[in-house]
């Protein structure tokens, strides 16, 4: 049976059909709505420039749909199912594929699902499973851009992790081991359209980890994504977290490379307020991210400043929508 139809046989039996849920992620505080995330997922490779680039789009997309369409004939093509295996499931992938794909793209289906429950949505797993999909589906294929990529790759995450994912975390034990246990938490970027060259900036999915292993006011600190980056949290007031972290931005996932990026974070009330990286992802020497969280009142204002390698200088500002505008001059 072709595995696109054993695909959707999961999906419709196992989660649309699946009794409801309760509210354990969602926060109705926070700045979360699905198109934000559709931005936010779909761009979210382009935060390493040196391997993937965006434009063209549909030829990507049909490169894409074109490898997926058959997975098996696809797997065959680029050396067979014992190479797919190896290389998605038996070697060093296998940790952003868990990392990002099941456990970061769980947490995300959780929360997407909470959003259309609470606000009355008909059919809300069915539209979850149609905004994560459609956000990865834009992300694989904007990883079409580095030829090092092969179809196994694309396979491996929309058919295998991603639908682990899902099941994953509907299961309630599941979410409070990550979220309150670990400490999970997912920091977004805060996507904008460049209004000069008309491509997104400042987009990614970033998840952070906090357990609270000491007891203490001081926690240790993970933070997984397009960066990797560990330090230490402390609790200065009543919920209210400042971060020093550093580790790496990477300029080749592949082979582990990159640069020792550095950021600050300010968090309150389980929301991001304030990052400030040295030398991240993007291309950035700096980059700020004011969110709305930081604000008083119901403004939903987000800011970003950044200053690039090429000394390029980044200017955002969104109110209220899903992208935001600016430019990179």
């Amino acid at each position: 049976m072709n595995a696109v139809i054993c695909f959707w046989i999961i999906i419709s039996s196992g989660i649309i059909l699946g009794q409801e849920q309760k509210t354990l992620i969602y926060n109705d505080k926070s700045d979360f709505n699905p198109a934000g995330y559709y931005f936010n997922s779909a761009f979210d490779v382009v935060q390493n420039p040196y391997y993937f680039t965006q434009g063209n789009y549909q030829e990507k997309y049909r490169v894409l749909f074109k490898r997926i369409i058959d997975p098996d004939e696809s797997i065959k093509k680029d050396g067979g199912w014992k190479k797919f295996f190896n290389d998605e499931f038996a070697s060093y992938r296998v940790a952003p594929n868990i990392g990002l794909h099941t456990i970061g793209s769980g947490y995300d289906s959780r929360e997407m699902y909470e959003y259309y429950y609470v606000h009355a949505y008909k059919f809300p797993m069915l539209l979850t499973v149609a905004t994560l999909y459609a956000g990865h589906l834009g992300n694989e294929a904007l990883e079409l851009s580095n030829e090092n990529v092969s179809s196994h790759d694309n396979i491996a995450d929309l058919f295998f992790y991603d639908v682990a994912a899902i099941v994953l975390f509907r299961n309630d034990e599941v979410v409070y081991f990550f979220k309150d246990d670990l400490g999970m938490r997912r920091w977004s970027y805060q996507p904008f359209i460049d209004v000069k060259e008309g491509k997104i900036n400042n987009a990614g999915l970033n998840y952070i980890f906090r357990p609270n292993v000491f007891k203490a006011k001081a926690r240790p600190f993970f933070f997984i994504g397009m960066q990797n980056l560990g330090g230490l949290s402390y609790e200065y007031s009543s919920n209210r977290y400042i971060t020093l972290s550093s580790g790496i931005a990477f300029t080749d996932p592949l082979k582990q490379k990159g640069y020792l990026a550095t950021a600050v974070f300010y968090d309150s009330d389980e929301l991001l307020s304030a990052s400030l990286i040295v030398n991240g992802s993007e291309n950035y020497k700096v980059r700020i991210n004011l969110y709305p969280n930081l604000f008083s009142g119901d403004y939903q204002l987000g800011l970003m400043s950044g200053i690039k390698r090429d000394k390029g200088v980044m200017l955002g500002v969104n109110y209220i929508l899903p992208l935001g505008i600016g430019v990179v001059l």
